[in-house]
C-alpha cells in the first residue's frame, strides 16, 4: 500500500497567540449568550489524534498513520510512553503537555470523542493507555470511518452525531475540516514542545462554547475556516 502524503490546502501553523487571540474574542462574545436550556444536549468534543493529543515517533517507516509533514529529529521528551503492535511494531508516544488533566476535565463536561485518520491496529493501543479506566472517551473513531477522497483521508462528523449544532472537531491539519469547516477549531501541530500550553488556551474556548446553542456561527466567526478551505472544498470535494 502506497502512502498519499498531504498537501495542506492552507497553512497547518495555528499560532499560539493567535488561539489566545480567540479565547480573548469568545469571552467577549460569550457575554451574550444565554443561560443554556434545562434539557440542553452535551457538547461533543471529537479530538484528532496524532499531532493533536500526541506524536508518535515509529522505529521503521510505516502507514498506520495519514502521511503528513512530520520531522525526522526530535528533542528528548519526558512526557511519552511506549507501545507494541500486533506486528511487533514499537512507537514511542510524546504526550502533549497537560494532556490527561485535559482529557479528565473534558469528560466532566463535554461527551469526548476521538477522530483519527490513522489505523485502528495503531489508535487503539495509544487510546488504551490515555483511557485505561475507560472512562473519558465515549466513542473512538478510526480510518475506516473517514472518507477517502483524492488520497486524503477527511473527518465526516455525522458518524457521531446528526444534528452537528453541538459538535466541535480539534484538529491540527487543516484537511480534517473539509467535510464541516465551521465545526472546526484548528490547533497547532504537536511534535516534543514542552513549553506547549495549546491545550491550555484550547480549554478557555471550549468553556465559551459550553452554553451556545450552536457553535458553527460563533466557530465560523472566530476561526473562518469555511472561507478559508472553499476553494480547496471545491478541489478535493467536486
Amino acid at each position: 500500500m502506497s502512502a498519499t502524503v498531504v498537501q495542506y490546502p492552507v497553512s497547518p501553523r495555528v499560532s499560539r497567540s493567535r488561539l489566545a487571540d480567540d479565547v480573548s474574542a469568545a469571552k467577549k462574545l460569550n457575554a451574550h449568550v444565554r443561560a443554556a436550556g434545562a434539557g440542553q444536549e452535551r457538547l461533543a468534543l471529537v479530538l484528532d489524534m496524532d499531532e493533536c493529543l500526541v506524536h508518535s515517533k515509529f522505529q521503521n517507516e510505516v502507514e498506520y498513520r495519514q502521511s503528513e509533514y512530520r520531522p525526522e529529529e526530535l528533542e528528548a521528551y519526558g512526557d511519552s510512553f511506549e507501545i507494541v503492535m500486533d506486528d511487533g511494531e514499537r512507537a514511542v508516544v510524546n504526550k502533549r503537555p497537560g494532556l490527561d488533566r485535559f482529557l479528565e476535565e473534558a469528560a466532566k463536561h463535554f461527551d469526548v470523542y476521538v477522530f483519527t485518520a490513522g489505523l485502528e491496529a495503531y489508535g487503539k493501543p495509544i487510546l488504551d493507555e490515555l483511557d485505561p479506566k475507560g472512562n473519558l472517551f465515549a466513542g473512538r473513531f478510526f480510518r475506516a470511518s473517514c472518507q477517502q477522497r483524492k488520497g486524503m483521508f477527511l473527518k465526516d462528523l455525522s458518524v457521531v452525531r446528526t444534528d452537528l449544532s453541538r459538535v466541535i472537531l480539534v484538529d491540527n491539519n487543516p484537511v480534517s475540516f473539509l467535510l464541516q469547516p465551521s465545526n472546526g477549531i484548528p490547533v497547532p501541530s504537536f511534535y516534543d514542545d514542552v513549553n506547549d500550553r495549546t491545550l491550555d488556551s484550547l480549554t478557555k474556548v471550549l468553556a465559551s462554547l459550553q452554553e451556545v446553542d450552536d457553535v458553527r456561527p460563533r466557530l465560523h466567526q472566530l476561526f473562518r475556516l469555511a472561507d478559508l478551505l472553499a476553494e480547496h472544498q471545491r478541489v478535493i470535494l467536486s
